[in-house]
């Protein structure tokens, strides 16, 4: 099961305030998800939110399995390489990775790179979220 939350400050640079840049970026970006991951809008998983000026795009979603490439990691890369002004966070759990079966992994999405960090809140899952079984000590639930 993937268990997946995202979200993204969309900005095309960290610096100009262009607004027809920005446009041409946003647009850009809608026609790349329209291309290569039409489903993400159309099912609901991703979203985008235009606040006072400050234009986002959120993605959330339970799977049963992670495909090859894992289509959020393309979307953040991809918006990493296309604006250096944008950032924001992914975040998910694969509870069929055997490298991080115990663990959220997080990625950061800052000045047109995407780095890969150490969670330190939730992780590990099993003793943070949920603890092992115990058949002498079972839930109450």
């Amino acid at each position: 099961m993937i268990e997946l939350h995202a979200w993204i400050r969309l900005r095309y640079s960290d610096h100009d305030s262009e607004d027809h840049l920005q446009r041409d970026f946003i647009a850009n970006f809608i026609g790349y998800l329209a291309q290569n991951h039409n489903w993400v809008l159309a099912d609901s998983h991703g979203r985008f939110i235009n606040r006072n000026g400050l234009e986002c795009f959120t993605l959330d979603a339970l799977h049963n399995h992670k495909d090859e490439p894992f289509y959020a990691l393309t979307i953040f890369s991809w918006v990493a390489k296309k604006s250096a002004g944008s950032y924001g966070l992914l975040y998910f759990h694969d509870d069929e990775d055997s490298d991080s079966f115990n663990e959220f992994q997080v990625y950061i999405l800052k000045r047109g790179k995407l780095i890969k960090a150490k969670d330190m809140f939730l992780s590990p899952y099993q003793e943070e979220v949920e603890r092992e079984y115990d058949e002498n000590n079972p839930p109450k639930d």
